[in-house]
């Protein structure tokens, strides 16, 4: 039985010049039981495609059948009634979507009672979903006082709680350390077994998709290629067919080929534009990040800073001291919940420490008031987060310049480092396109160069590379590198990206496990080198 089958999907989104193609003439079926990850870049169409199966949005054309019944032709009150009954699904954000004030027995509970029945069956049923996420300990806990990982398997138990026929999960693993997704796609899938559920599972992590029973890559709106390892390439109706970005730097292949046909094989051989036609990339050098006043040995120093959350009074920073160099990229590392986002919020003067002292530029600010901490802030921090805080109908100049003019910059300042900002990480050419019309990699490089543009000592980036694929999460650790190393500024990012950290020039590991002072168990860059 097809759990879902969908011909010719277009979806279109209207935007402010015209409309937008998520999805051009993607066709796909998927099987009661089967397990599909979904791959692709930013912005190719993948978590548009779950929009659509959900019957949250209606395809523009072509043909989609979800659990037996025709989507684009149902009527709001029936698409309702089958995402409410037949159709799980598990959002990346789980932080958001698991309601604060309920405890998780509470929470895996609410499909019941969406659906009006809770007796001693769904009792029994919700019980044994803790057990088997390894929950059962922590029923009666909060979501605030749960790591990353347990509030993403009690988001999957709420999904499975009602035996859906569909599961739709949009990246579940995207702000997980390694150890923590290994669990969370362990249950999806067990669960999913044993109601013999189809999920469709949208993520960037290779690893995810070793656990599928079938992997298929998107690109540009339509199914490019599938399989894990070695994927085979895909030829649409229309004869398109889509290069990976990697495939095509193996082979030297640049913007334009000529395709030779032979018996059984089409070979593509890379050609050059005559030199006349040929632009050569220039630029300006590199804007230098102000202000020029002294620099310290150390710009970030923590003392002996204790933070403690939740009714036990748990510590998530234990008596931890640790020193950051100007000018660096520096990564904190370590399993989600062990700190790392409340360390960040340390620094930003977003939080105070229990005890200690947390230094910054040569000012102290653990003791700074709202108000003085806000000042603090627009003078000296710079942050990057995960999430895109850009403003959808604004353009990318728009958006840069909004954040320069909030911080006291006069237009002609403000509209000039936009655009410098945008040219230095590679945008200059879409600085008038809307943020709502830029593939996720490109909003995060807006985002950083908004952070960048007034000029801060620091930059603060949690989890900077999430939900991002791994060539565009690579362009945006390039970018942190040039930050620090050239524009002038200190980088510490919130990561469990390996290749973040590979990259970066110091690293501090915090840990769940092991409550020791982090100068006991981390070595930085030059540590390392020598030894």
């Amino acid at each position: 039985m097809l759990i879902i089958q969908a011909k010719e999907l277009f979806h279109l989104y209207p935007g402010p010049y015209g409309d937008v193609a998520a999805l051009r003439g993607l066709s796909l079926e998927v099987a009661e039981g089967e397990v599909i990850s979904v791959l692709g870049p930013s912005g190719s169409g993948k978590t548009t495609l779950l929009t659509l199966c959900s019957g949250v949005a209606r395809p523009s054309s072509g043909e989609l059948t979800v659990v037996g019944r025709s989507f684009e032709s149902a009527s709001s009150r029936e698409l309702a009634r089958v995402r409410r009954r037949s159709i799980g699904i598990v959002r990346q954000h789980y932080h958001v979507a698991l309601p604060r004030e309920l405890a998780v027995e509470e929470i895996v509970a609410l499909p019941f009672r969406l659906l009006g029945r809770y007796g001693s069956e769904e009792r029994r049923r919700v019980g044994q979903l803790l057990r088997t996420a390894g929950l059962e300990g922590r029923s009666r806990a909060r979501p605030a006082e749960l790591s990353g990982g347990e509030q993403q398997r009690v988001a999957v138990c709420a999904a499975l709680a009602k035996r859906p026929k569909l599961i739709l999960a949009d990246e579940p693993t995207g702000e997980l350390d390694r150890r923590a997704t290994a669990a969370v796609i362990e249950l999806m899938v067990e669960l999913a077994a044993e109601v013999k559920a189809a999920a469709v599972i949208v993520t960037h992590d290779p690893e995810v998709a070793l656990a599928s029973d079938r992997t298929i890559h998107i690109r540009d709106g339509r199914l490019a290629a599938e399989g894990t390892a070695r994927p085979l390439l895909i030829i649409d109706e229309q004869g398109w067919l889509r290069l990976p970005r990697r495939l095509r730097e193996q082979a030297g292949l640049r913007e334009r080929v000529r395709a030779v046909a032979k018996s059984g094989e089409v070979r593509l051989l890379a050609e050059e534009l005559a030199k006349t036609g040929e632009r050569t990339r220039g630029g300006e050098p590199l804007p230098r990040i102000g202000p020029e006043e002294k620099r310290y040995e150390t710009e970030v120093a923590l003392d002996r800073v204790d933070k403690s959350y939740g009714r036990k009074g748990d510590a998530v920073i234990p008596g931890l001291s640790w020193t950051f160099k100007p000018e660096q990229l520096h990564v904190v590392a370590g399993p989600s919940g062990s700190g790392k986002t409340t360390l960040l919020n340390l620094m930003a003067a977003l939080d105070r420490p229990d005890s200690g002292e947390v230094w910054v530029g040569g000012e102290r600010i653990d003791s700074l008031s709202a108000n003085n901490a806000a000042r603090w802030r627009q003078r000296v921090v710079g942050y990057l987060s995960q999430h895109s805080t850009l403003v959808g109908f604004l353009s990318a100049r728009e958006n840069v310049e909004l954040a320069l003019t909030l911080r006291g910059f006069s237009p002609e300042d403000a509209t000039a480092r936009a655009e410098r900002w945008l040219e230095w990480v590679g945008l200059g050419a879409l600085a008038g396109r809307h943020a709502d019309r830029l593939s996720g990699g490109e909003q995060r490089r807006v985002s950083l160069a908004r952070a960048l543009a007034p000029g801060p000592r620091v930059i603060l980036a949690d989890e900077p590379t999430a939900h991002l694929d791994r060539v565009s999460g690579r362009m945006v650790i390039k970018l942190l590198q040039a930050a620090a190393r050239d524009a002038g500024t200190t980088v510490v990012c919130a990561s469990h990206d390996p290749d973040l950290i590979s990259a970066a020039d110091t690293s501090l590991r915090l840990g769940l496990d092991e409550r020791r002072t982090a100068s006991e168990r981390v070595r930085g860059r030059d540590e390392r080198d020598e030894r």
